[in-house]
């Protein structure tokens, strides 16, 4: 594990040379309007004893979103503006997931695995859980493969998601590597198989093997997992943390050496 493989100097000028990218390549002021994803919080991500990059399809509803001033959206924006929909409740993805993120963030800090009996109630929107999950998401990375929003809010067309990931070849090579994550959490089949299709997550990793970390010799492990807006229950989602966390850990409760063996 080697934080100075994440500098975020390089990393700012590499993400707006990306934005430019995906700004050449996408109709964005009017039809085809994104979200400029990656790093939440950069001072945050840099800090993380295991930085996580969560990939995903596609964004909603930002296609109209900051053009009158020649700006688009910015997911560092989150902890201010919620570009995410984290507060939303018809959107369950950015919540469900940030949840098991913070279970997994908050068994670090402890040093142990946070128990059934003390893990709060995040799926409902309080102010307090807000807190907790948007804290979640400022140490993360957090991109779509389909950089286009799907502006009608209307359901996941897997053969345009694939379509568009396989369009975005070059910029998605370019964000993973610059955000330099030790763990790839992929959500969703159609995005794994694009990223497997194209390479992007190394050639010891296979298809089929959901929620079991796969190491990647010189490069970041990588997690399929289902789409989060599917977690439905407590029960079902702490039974997945905990399969996780155990891939992830030693007997002292941090990050594991084993897990580490092969980590740039």
């Amino acid at each position: 594990m080697n934080s100075s493989s994440f500098n975020k100097t390089t990393y700012r000028a590499a993400n707006d040379r990306i934005i430019n990218m995906i700004k050449q390549t996408h109709d964005w002021q009017s039809s085809e309007g994104f979200i400029a994803d990656g790093v939440i919080c950069p001072d945050e991500y840099e800090k993380q004893p295991v930085r996580i990059l969560c990939i995903l399809a596609e964004s909603y509803g930002y296609n109209e979103c900051g053009y009158n001033d020649g700006e688009v959206p910015s997911i560092e924006d989150q902890p201010t503006k919620d570009v995410l929909g984290l507060t939303n409740g018809s959107v369950k993805a950015p919540r469900n997931l940030a949840t098991m993120l913070w279970l997994i963030q908050r068994s670090f800090e402890l040093g142990r695995k946070e128990t059934w009996d003390d893990m709060p109630y995040l799926f409902s929107i309080t102010k307090e859980n807000t807190i907790k999950l948007q804290s979640a998401l400022s140490k993360v990375a957090w991109i779509n493969v389909k950089k286009a929003s799907n502006g009608n809010g209307t359901g996941q067309d897997s053969e345009e998601v694939y379509a568009h990931a396989l369009r975005n070849r070059d910029i998605l090579r370019d964000q993973i590597n610059v955000i330099a994550p030790h763990l790839i959490i992929v959500c969703g089949q159609v995005v794994f198989r694009a990223l497997y299709d194209m390479k992007l997550i190394g050639t010891e990793v296979a298809p089929d093997r959901k929620w079991e970390v796969q190491a990647v010799n010189g490069g970041p492990h990588v997690l399929e997992v289902t789409h989060p807006r599917s977690w439905w229950g407590y029960e079902k989602l702490y039974e997945n943390f905990e399969h996780i966390y155990s891939q992830l850990v030693g007997t002292d409760g941090k990050p594991s050496a084993t897990f580490f063996r092969n980590i740039r």
